[in-house]
């Protein structure tokens, strides 16, 4: 199957012991088979990933139906099948076949059991419209220089990913990060209540996914439903460093996106990392970031401020989950950059500044600037931005007149491109051109290269594929290396 299930680089799952009566009362399945009770370790939707004792569940993908890898699961050792449908190839003795009406929601069913005999544990939720993959790794390495910490692994942070993160829990865990993420109003509400996370943490809130939340306002207050379910008490951090510029490009006010982040907080206590009670301090460099604390300071391999923002909201939280201050800055000066996230890559004498894994206003515009600070020539190569709805256009055209603003030369990239261009232009762009297609950012690209050692920023929303234009040049550029990390 094409999934990947989450499993603990830290090692064995806890175990999970689930009677047949129990797992009909929380799923509302029937189980089949001769086993009444199975102790569980783990959770798979790929059967590549199974591993003995798990749970299987059989999930319909793009391409392949889970129910059909059941078998095979049992063969390699799991220990219950969660199904939507009767399996005849499954012997009755051989492992119990829970049938439920919706696989995925039983799963998720089955985690928040699990983790209501977690409570030993620091459970940290991470969401946020920019970096909150990036704070979620700044976390796990803060807490890691006092514990073994269990954390969602790349981006499995859906209804999917977050049941099946829990489910992996390590036996020897002593904090777990789960990163939550949502396009639409109500998801991370539903994510929360499978974590039930002790702190809550909102990496930046911004532009981001505006199709399904309709606004920055509903961005904001979908966002802060992860405070919302937070226990009485509890510590939720939200990142706010130059949300008032974003408020304001987008016709609203800070105070006008924090009133339902404070309402959602009510009885929690409220950090605003970047505000004037808990500021950002430190220093951009180059090639890092110096994030200074009273505790002392950690110098980070990664670019721009806002990396810089990212890296306060962390410490914040590894402080509220009983970190010392020195040894979180000890561990996240261990952290390394996450892959396609403006991650600097050198091809002979350029570096390709690869942030193509996904895209909004907002990150987009960090992403020039980080381009813009960079010595020497400079070069944005920048496509389409998805799931932004009616200000779809809008959006476009403000990342253009950022690039323009910045003095940056641009190719701009497919239809969506093409708004980029306009924004370019209006705001009196002189060096843009805009490209069909990857191939041809590529060619004009390289052209560009000719006048010397360049940065190159390619970014995009991954539904655009300009990873393919890194590929390109680095290939172009080194003939055929894949180049190396800077």
């Amino acid at each position: 199957m094409a999934s990947a299930s989450p499993m603990s680089p830290a090692g064995t799952p806890v175990a999970f012991a689930l009677s047949r009566q129990q797992a009909e009362r929380v799923t509302g399945g029937r189980w089949i088979g001769t086993v009444s009770d199975v102790r569980l370790r783990g959770a798979a939707s790929d059967s590549r990933q199974v591993r003995k004792g798990c749970l299987f569940a059989c999930l319909p993908g793009a391409r392949v139906d889970g129910h059909d890898f059941a078998a095979g699961a049992v063969a390699q050792g799991a220990a219950l099948i969660l199904a939507a449908k009767a399996l005849p190839g499954i012997a009755p003795q051989a492992a119990p076949v829970l049938i439920v009406a919706d696989v995925a929601l039983a799963l998720a069913a089955l985690a928040a059991e699990l983790r209501r005999g977690l409570d030993a544990m620091a459970w940290i939720g991470v969401t946020g419209s920019n970096g909150k993959t990036t704070v979620k790794e700044l976390i796990a390495a803060a807490c890691s220089a006092v514990g073994s910490v269990h954390a969602t692994l790349g981006n499995l942070n859906n209804h999917l990913g977050v049941p099946l993160t829990v489910l992996n829990t390590a036996v020897d865990a002593k904090f777990a990060v789960v990163e939550m993420g949502a396009n639409h109003a109500g998801e991370i509400a539903q994510l929360a209540a499978i974590a039930s996370p002790s702190i809550g943490v909102i990496s930046s809130l911004g532009p981001a996914h505006l199709e399904g939340f309709g606004s920055l306002e509903g961005v904001a207050r979908a966002k802060s439903e992860l405070f919302a379910a937070l226990p009485p008490g509890a510590t939720a951090i939200l990142g706010v460093a130059g949300l008032d510029m974003v408020a304001a490009r987008h016709g609203t006010s800070m105070a006008k996106l924090l009133a339902p982040v404070r309402d959602a907080a009510a009885g929690r206590r409220l950090v605003l990392v970047g505000g004037n009670e808990c500021p950002v301090d430190g220093a951009v460099e180059d090639d890092a970031i110096v994030l200074r604390t009273p505790e002392g300071e950690a110098r980070l391999p990664l670019l721009g401020a806002h990396n810089l923002a990212n890296a306060a909201v962390a410490y914040q939280a590894a402080l509220a989950a009983g970190v010392p201050g020195a040894r979180a800055l000890a561990g996240m000066a261990r952290v390394l950059p996450v892959g396609g996230r403006l991650a600097a890559r050198r091809a002979g004498a350029h570096v390709i500044l690869d942030d193509t894994y996904n895209a909004n206003p907002g990150s987009m515009m960090a992403g020039l600037q980080v381009l813009a600070s960079r010595p020497g020539l400079r070069l944005a190569v920048l496509g389409g931005m998805g799931e932004l709805g009616p200000d779809a256009a809008h959006g476009h055209r403000l990342v253009g007149t950022e690039a323009a603003r910045l003095g940056l030369p641009l190719i701009a990239v497919g239809a969506r491109g093409g708004e980029i261009l306009d924004g370019y232009r209006s705001a009196g762009g002189a060096d843009g051109v805009l490209v069909a297609t990857r191939e041809d950012a590529v060619a004009a690209a390289m052209a560009k290269l000719a006048a010397g050692p360049t940065t190159v920023l390619v970014k995009a929303s991954r539904s655009s594929g300009l990873e393919a234009v890194v590929e390109g040049l680095i290939a172009s550029i080194t003939g055929g290396s894949r180049g190396g990390a800077c």
